[in-house]
């Protein structure tokens, strides 16, 4: 595969995605290059829709790789873009704060360009203001389990403390550098303990325990070293994946893996499940994992097996099932951002929710 095509593959099927426990990110890890505005198909919500994630007042809100901010209050579908106050119209890392604020990331389309956290209080969206050292170009809002705001600009980690933003300094690179690209996706989370985990692009995983740093690599059994943490499940089981894009042909081990706290479980008996890209792993309140397999369809796992979705509606016979972000809402549905429209699970089908609905 050629490098431009390998990019256009990456841009409609590699999305990534802030604590550890059962909730996943909603920030793309798009490589940095111009994403198209919108789909031909104008009554497609967005054509990367990311979250969903509702806010607290039950309102389903949608970002999106360029079509701006979305709000389905159960009547009626609001947008947002630059004239109602966002930076621009990529709208990623939705997140709910400790207060109940939500909060995402509003830039402009293409990667690295200005952007700004914004929040919405129930009635007004605007942007954030914060302490000194705020960095510029802030993606991935995260807050720990203090109420800390963490964010990360140009490849660092910044956390809130003390009335100012410092830099949270990870190791220097051990290993040796694949990702020539420019764009370095990473992420963090936190366990329940409160040790605090960072995927980062070469390096594996790090956690910190509040002293120290502990390095995860393809020496422990992970398959590369290019890392996106998704959670913490309900046994204490890290569940991460090993992302390959930037890799030649030849090693291309990209897989989803589970860290137990002793040793790396991959599983190569499931179809898509190794071998591939992996961005959204989501836990619901019953336990299940729903796992998005690039190419394959949607898994729910329920601790001894895989239960594979993959009926569209409508039927869509070549659908990449490029999933960027999975959430279950309040009332118990299932919902999936996927590369070409947002969609609900109905029994075992997967409904595409449009501009017109349906949204039950």
């Amino acid at each position: 595969m050629t490098p431009t095509a390998c990019l256009a593959s990456a841009l409609t099927l590699f999305c990534m995605l802030p604590a550890l426990p059962a909730r996943a990110s909603h920030e793309p890890a798009n490589p940095p290059w111009t994403v198209p505005h919108d789909s031909t198909d104008q009554n497609q919500i967005a054509d990367y829709p990311l979250g969903p994630v509702e806010d607290a007042d039950g309102n389903l809100w949608l970002g999106s790789v360029g079509s701006g901010a979305f709000m389905w209050d159960g009547r009626e579908l609001r947008e947002f873009h630059e004239e109602d106050g966002l930076v621009g119209d990529r709208v990623t890392g939705l997140t709910l704060a400790p207060d109940n604020r939500l909060w995402f990331v509003s830039a402009h389309e293409h990667m690295g360009g200005e952007s700004a956290l914004m929040t919405w209080d129930g009635t007004t969206l605007e942007r954030a203001t914060h302490p000194a050292g705020f960095p510029d170009r802030p993606v991935r809002p995260f807050f720990d389990q203090e109420g800390a705001l963490w964010v990360q600009s140009n490849g660092r980690f910044y956390r809130e403390q003390l009335g100012v933003f410092l830099e949270f300094v990870l190791p220097e690179p051990s290993l040796p550098r694949t990702n020539s690209t420019g764009y370095e996706p990473m992420n963090m989370r936190q366990a329940r303990n409160g040790d605090l985990w960072f995927g980062t692009s070469d390096q594996g995983a790090y956690r910190h325990d509040g002293q120290t740093f502990h390095q995860l690599t393809t020496a422990d059994g992970l398959p590369t070293n290019n890392v996106s943490l998704h959670l913490e499940d309900r046994d204490g089981n890290l569940w991460l994946s090993c992302y390959h894009w930037h890799l030649p042909e030849g090693e291309k081990r990209g897989a989803l893996c589970r860290w137990d706290g002793k040793e790396i479980t991959t599983f190569p008996e499931v179809p898509g499940l190794t071998g591939n890209e992996i961005y959204s792993v989501y836990e619901d309140r019953a336990g299940h994992l729903w796992i998005c397999a690039t190419g394959h369809g949607v898994y729910r796992y329920d601790g001894n097996a895989f239960k594979l979705f993959t009926q569209l509606e409508p039927a869509q016979p070549d659908f990449r099932f490029g999933c960027n972000s999975i959430y279950q809402d309040r009332l118990g549905r299932m919902w999936f951002g996927f590369a070409g429209g947002l969609y609900r699970l109905d029994g075992e089908t997967l409904v595409n929710v449009t501009r017109g609905g349906p949204w039950e």
